[in-house]
């Protein structure tokens, strides 16, 4: 089993690294900047097509943990990154989303960030990971997005609630390394396919 991990140098993308090396599974790293490459890694733009088709060649599946900048990155990326997949037959792909995606609770015909339960002012990260979230629903592709809400910097519990759709109730936060876990224990077992899941404590 091969897989291009996008984002490994991202808070969550580095435990991602771990726990897939830890599971003996073979990453290449889709890399930005000459002094992240290593031995297997890939040098790359994320918004460049060609790059992602050729980053692509030969795995089996993606993660992708990028974060959002504020510039388009992650909207343009993964249109790339659904492209490649398409083209080249590769089915099973997990990305890092926001909680604020997930249905709301309290008003379940609207998203998390467009209802009362938001508490933040701006939505232009939430709305990137909307549009990846529709982009992905159009695709044939076995997809699952991984909702954590707020991330924070936390030793690795093992332990935490997960729910298809929406946050289960109460949760403030989740640790990065949580996160990661849940990601890649998702990558390898595939429980929810097609599906959104929010990640709590």
């Amino acid at each position: 089993m091969k897989l291009l991990l996008i984002g490994s140098t991202g808070k969550t993308g580095q435990f991602i690294r771990r726990f897939l090396e830890e599971k003996g599974v073979q990453v290449r790293r889709f890399v930005r900047s000459a002094e992240q490459v290593e031995p297997g890694s890939f040098l790359g733009d994320i918004r460049n097509r060609h790059d992602v088709f050729e980053a692509m060649a030969g795995v089996d599946g993606v993660i992708c943990s990028l974060n959002t900048e504020g510039n388009g990155t992650l909207a343009s990326g993964m249109d790339n990154v659904i492209a490649a997949m398409l083209e080249l037959k590769i089915s099973r792909l997990i990305t890092i989303g926001t909680a604020g995606i997930l249905q709301s609770e309290l008003q379940p015909e609207l998203l998390r960030y467009q209802s009362t339960e938001n508490k933040r002012v701006n939505h232009e990260a939430a709305m990137e990971h909307e549009h990846v979230y529709r982009q992905l629903t159009k695709s044939s592709l076995d997809w699952t997005i991984v909702c954590p809400t707020r991330l924070v910097q936390e030793e690795q519990r093992g332990s935490y609630r997960v729910q298809k759709n929406v946050l289960p109730s109460g949760g403030s936060f989740i640790s990065f390394a949580d996160t990661a876990e849940f990601a890649v224990s998702e990558y390898l077992n595939s429980a929810y396919v097609r599906e959104r899941v929010g990640i709590c404590y």
